[in-house]
């Protein structure tokens, strides 16, 4: 039988939750961070729910109730921080430090993507949804809504923070996490000329650093082949 996972997008409907820089609204970056992280989860073979698929107003007790209903092998409860526009980072909460390997996990998972500002670390808290949990449960704040840079990355990333998210659940569930295989999803089609190669080039800079920078990034991404050629404009 398949592990069941219950993805908790915080607020929703009538609650907001924190509003960040140019309006942008936590319960909508909740939803659709857990959308992704539901997606990853069931190609790994999971079961999953979410409190909410929708702008949809929820209460504290249906979300919990509905999990431990379910028989939920794991809560997991999606959040953004805000507080005076400079405080920045990604943390995990769990209700104690004895029941913090959900949040663990999956806080280790989050810094190895490197889609975060600064790392705030594990804590605990007597939050309601972590309290009311029959099973191992944690609240994820992804950063800080209203700090233009943790802004930037809660829009931008969010494949990468869903990643995070997924490959934590899945070391805290002891399932392998299998990334999806582009030679099935996506074939490449036959080489028609083995003379022929095609040099892809992903941008020029006239700082160095900047150059640099790019060539560590898509290392960063598995691109092994990358390197810097420079040239003198004519």
């Amino acid at each position: 039988m398949a592990k069941k996972v219950f993805i908790d997008p915080g607020h929703g409907g009538t609650d907001s939750g924190a509003v960040g820089v140019d309006n942008l609204l936590e319960k909508n970056i909740n939803l659709q961070v857990a959308r992704k992280v539901e997606e990853l989860l069931k190609k790994q073979g999971l079961d999953v729910k979410l409190s909410r698929y929708s702008d949809e107003t929820v209460s504290l007790g249906s979300r919990t109730n509905n999990a431990n209903a379910w028989k939920a092998d794991c809560f997991i409860s999606i959040h953004c921080n805000a507080f005076n526009e400079k405080a920045s980072g990604i943390e995990t909460y769990s209700h104690t430090t004895a029941t913090n390997n959900l949040a663990n996990n999956i806080h280790y998972e989050l810094l190895n993507t490197k889609a975060y500002s600064a790392n705030r670390g594990t804590k605990s808290a007597n939050y309601y949804v972590l309290r009311n949990s029959s099973m191992r449960a944690c609240l994820v704040e992804l950063g800080f809504i209203d700090n233009k840079a943790d802004a930037k990355f809660l829009t931008q990333n969010q494949d990468a923070l869903a990643l995070g998210i997924a490959k934590g659940i899945c070391r805290y569930l002891n399932v392998e996490y299998k990334p999806a295989s582009s030679s099935t999803e996506n074939p490449k089609p036959p080489v028609t000329d083995s003379e022929t190669f095609y040099r892809v080039v992903c941008g020029s800079y006239n700082n160095k650093v900047y150059a640099e920078e790019k060539v560590e990034e898509l290392k960063d991404l598995g691109m092994k082949d990358v390197f810097i050629v420079g040239y003198k404009k004519q």
